[in-house]
């Protein structure tokens, strides 16, 4: 019926007033820290910094943080222009920018992301012009681009797929021109090209094609200009080429042949002119050249071994009379041990990580003369290593840090003089480290991360001077105290869950989603070492779960109020662990598996006390035990508990029993005699169980077996992918009428299948990622009729499906992340009538979201960790009991980070469908039935 305006606003007046009551009760319907658990155990956020490259007076590099793995950064060297310029895959998609290399005005990278694994990026210093080039291996699977070198104006990398293996790719940077440069080793093997340099505008490389073994290749970046340089070992062993160092126009190697060991080449990109250049360890004898380094066009510097003085420093002109001993500088056959790593070439000489064996690993020099060869200086004096690290030119000085009993780890400069040999600041006053550590060039100065032992890592830069030596900019600048609240449960109307509040170390808390009433339930491993409580499940009033104590690790019980945790039995007595696992609590009455010490680990249950607590089953006589796993409620299926497990005779296979001590049958034997189906996945419906199962000529395929009058049919759902492994069919999950999981098979990749409970009725639903590329769906959830899950797909990465059962109805149900980026939906939930998940986005990161099952309706609820920077909701858990998001009380309970450290958070579930909670009363009709 119609309703007048006037009493229309009396109802938006009434439900205003309702709605505010409800609100000021739950903290405003936003998301909200219940409480900051830890305040005591201040955390170091370490940033984990990956080496850039510098475009004019700007500096591009990688940066990830415990929250956003793949963030791009840039710095002018001024606070204002450091600052992030994509985050390429936000929250804990992998990420790690790696092996960034510059050709022109733009930066190359490898980055991982949800959708489209490790590939290739390139970056013109903007979010927009921040792009993958490449997805080698289709779809999530990684391709694993690594080796990025610039060779005149091509790029070259390294990178894997199923089809090709593992060879050399280029680009041109654009998306049709990253492309196979050629399959060195034909179809699927592997020729797997190391050691990549550049020598002019040719790419000389170590590579196997399969016949010849690992020897020199050269590439002009065409398939025809891409051949073998010279077969120095001839047959397939290979010569084992290693330390591919350009020195002017001529190759330096280290490789090994039939007659003289492995000793120094060269090459200058022919067969003719690729030599050995002298046999250093005599006759056979290798001499291990290593430590490889340009000092100028014409010098090699290295160390080897000639057979009496051990391993010490050598140059080299590429001749045999030029090729020389520099210095004996640890005298005897032990030698010197160089940090290959911590070698650079200023004023004419390479200063270099050297420990002679008389005073420990310290900063030494050598111009390739045996005057010019010496120790600049002993930071720790007597045999203490100073350990000089992180060297890195700015100008005509070098950085590095060292260690010295007065100052700890600090900033030190070199320009490869004693005299020069300076410490720059001690930026953590006394003994105490800031570990710096230069890693790009901007404006002139040199970046710095500092890594103090107690303080948060921050981003420096220094001009080489004390009073230029200046904070640049946290990118994390809260400090951090963390309890990291995990294995999350309902329990009698409340949380309970772990957390750590930097006194008592980990321990069972319990939440009603207020600060008073979350509180500390035992300490039952006194001091800061924490009992690590997992798996909470309940029964009724009384909640199990494991935790460790001075009796090892054993099943313990909680009402869950302080004063009511004990321990349940000590099953293997002493302080040895029975390892309970598996928990499940089935008809008011706990089921797991455990190892008393005589028996192996078997299937026991318990009501909660020591008289109560008992061996179900000795399946599997003597210590070993049949490992029992899956320990699940059957329904109407079999004897009402269902469980996998081993034994000798018969395999891993699937069990059945009413939990009666003895009661216990075996359901079918689906590989005969002592080999193993291994049953996983196990769902089941009615009178109807379907999992994962294996043969020895399927592999792991879909299998049901119907109990019908406590006779049981087996029947196999199909051979999806003919032969080993099999499509290891995974997430059994039932939704509009029909069972769904996801399966691999050789034409489509691991995609969305369904099945009717017939082989007949088993099929693809779709090929979402077209071609062999995996659209790996997961998440499998039922909601609102149909089936939610994520999967991924070429055009818009990984985000938020949903399916009917059908073809035409299944279809991407929300680009989270517009563009071929990746939402990464995770942690799916249903609570009330609402789907809640956790979902990530360039503005706001990874955050908690929800839909009502529209796509209009479909949003992030908060932005925890303001800006770009991620909360990533969520909790980690030890079993299929506990969820990363839990809804009990009226609210969704979550782990989150605002920046200052993960701890518990909730939000309120929402009354209204329509978001009213909003108090926009717009979204009422002016019609009511």
């Amino acid at each position: 019926m119609f309703v007048s305006s006037r009493f229309t606003g009396l109802i938006e007046v009434v439900l205003a007033l309702l709605l505010s009551v409800f609100l000021s009760s739950s903290a405003g319907g936003q998301a909200f820290l219940v409480e900051d658990i830890n305040t005591i155990d201040v955390e170091n956020d370490p940033l984990g910094i990956r080496a850039g490259v510098t475009i004019g007076s700007t500096h591009y590099f990688g940066l990830s943080t415990d929250e956003d793995r793949a963030q791009l950064w840039s710095s002018n060297g001024t606070p204002a222009g450091t600052q992030l310029v994509r985050n390429v895959a936000p929250g804990l998609q992998i990420g790690l920018l790696e092996s960034m290399t510059r050709i022109g005005s733009f930066a190359y990278f490898s980055a991982e992301d949800a959708g489209f694994g490790r590939e290739l990026w390139r970056t013109d210093g903007t979010a927009a012009g921040t792009v993958r080039l490449s997805d080698v291996n289709p779809g999530p699977a990684d391709s694993n681009v690594h080796q990025l070198r610039a060779a005149g104006s091509t790029l070259f990398f390294v990178a894997t797929n199923a089809a090709l293996g593992q060879e050399l790719w280029k680009s041109d940077g654009t998306v049709v021109g990253t492309v196979l440069v050629k399959d060195i080793a034909p179809g699927s093997g592997s020729s797997s090209p190391s050691g990549l340099t550049a020598l002019g505008a040719t790419l000389m490389f170590i590579a196997n094609d399969g016949t010849n073994g690992d020897e020199l290749w050269k590439s002009d970046g065409s398939a025809a200009g891409t051949t073998l340089v010279k077969d120095i070992f001839a047959g397939p062993t290979g010569s084992s080429g290693d330390q591919l160092t350009a020195v002017g126009s001529t190759l330096f190697f280290t490789a090994e042949d039939a007659t003289n060991g492995y000793e120094l080449w060269k090459s200058n990109g022919t067969s003719a002119g690729t030599v050995l250049v002298e046999n250093i360890g005599p006759g056979a004898a290798d001499s291990f050249p290593d430590d490889l380094i340009a000092l100028n066009a014409t010098t090699l510097i290295f160390s080897a071994d000639d057979g009496a003085t051990g391993a010490e420093l050598w140059r080299s002109d590429g001749t045999a009379p030029g090729t020389a001993l520099i210095a004996e500088l640890a005298p005897g056959a032990d030698g010197i041990d160089i940090d290959e790593s911590y070698m650079v070439v200023v004023g004419g000489a390479v200063l270099m990580h050297l420990n002679d064996g008389l005073i420990g690993a310290e900063l030494w020099r050598t111009d390739g003369t045996a005057p010019g060869t010496f120790l600049l200086r002993d930071f720790d004096p007597g045999p203490g290593d100073g350990y000089p690290a992180d060297l890195f030119v700015l100008g005509s000085q070098v950085l590095l840090t060292a260690n010295t009993p007065a100052e700890g780890g600090e900033l030190w400069k070199s320009d490869g003089t004693v005299a020069g040999t300076v410490l720059i600041r001690d930026i953590v006053p006394g003994a105490g480290s800031s570990n710096p550590a230069a890693f790009g060039v901007a404006g002139g100065f040199a970046l710095l991360t500092l890594r103090p032992a107690s303080l948060d890592t921050e981003i420096w830069r220094t001009d080489g001077t004390f009073a230029g030596t200046v904070p640049l900019v946290d990118p994390t600048p809260f400090a951090e105290t963390t309890s990291n609240p995990f294995e999350l449960a309902a329990a009698d109307g409340q949380l309970l869950f772990s957390a750590d509040d930097g006194l008592n170390g980990r321990e069972p808390w319990r939440s009603n989603g207020t600060a008073v009433a979350t509180s500390l339930l035992a300490d039952i491993t006194a001091g800061g070492s924490g009992s690590d409580p997992t798996q909470f499940v309940s029964a009724g009033s009384t909640t199990y779960f494991t935790a460790q104590s001075a009796t090892g690790r054993e099943v313990w019980k909680t009402l869950g109020s302080p004063g009511t945790s004990l321990l349940v039995e000590d099953i293997r007595p002493g302080s040895s662990s029975s390892f309970p696992d598996s928990l499940a609590v089935i008809d008011g009455i706990l089921y797991f598996r455990a190892d008393d010490g005589t028996n192996g680990s078997e299937l026991w249950r318990s009501q909660g006390t020591a008289a109560t607590t008992e061996m179900i089953v000795n399946l599997e006589p003597g210590s070993g035990g049949s490992g029992p796993s899956e320990i699940r409620e059957s329904g109407s299926f079999g004897r009402g508990i269902g469980f996998s497990a081993f034994t000798t005779t018969g395999g891993a296979e699937l069990y059945t029993t009413t939990g009666a001590v003895g009661n216990v049958d075996l359901v079918d034997q689906i590989e005969a005699g002592s080999a193993s189906s291994s049953p996983f996945g196990i769902h089941y419906s009615g009178l109807v169980a379907v999992f994962a199962a294996r043969t020895a000529a399927a592999g792991f395929e879909p299998w049901l077996i119907a109990d019908v009058a406590g006779n049981y049919f087996t029947a196999s759902l199909g051979d999806l992918n003919p032969g080993a492994p099999g499509s290891v069919p995974q997430e059994f999950t039932p939704a509009a009428g029909a069972t769904f999981f996801s399966a691999e098979d050789s034409a489509s990749g691991r995609e969305l299948w369904t099945t009717g409970g017939s082989a007949a009725t088993t099929s693809r639903l779709k090929d979402i990622f077209p071609g062999l590329g995996d659209s790996d769906p997961a998440e499998l959830l039922a909601f609102d009729g149909r089936l939610f899950f994520r999967a991924c797909d070429p055009t818009a990465g990984c985000e938020l499906w949903t399916s009917d059962g059908t073809l035409a109805g299944t279809q991407r149900f929300k680009d989270i992340l517009p563009g071929s980026g990746s939402g990464n939906p995770q942690y799916l939930v249903v609570a009330g009538d609402d789907l809640y998940f956790s979902a990530c986005d360039e503005a706001a990161g990874c955050e908690l979201w929800v839909s009502d099952g529209t796509p209009a309706r479909t949003r992030r609820l908060a932005d925890i960790a303001p800006g770009p920077a991620s909360s990533n909701p969520s909790a980690e858990v030890a079993s299929s009991q506990t969820d990363p998001l839990v809804a009990v009380g009226g609210r969704l309970y979550f782990s989150a980070t605002d920046g200052s450290g993960r701890e518990l958070w909730a939000m309120p579930l929402f009354l209204f469908d329509d978001g009213f909670e909003s108090t926009d009363t717009t979204a009422w009709s002016l019609t009511v039935p």
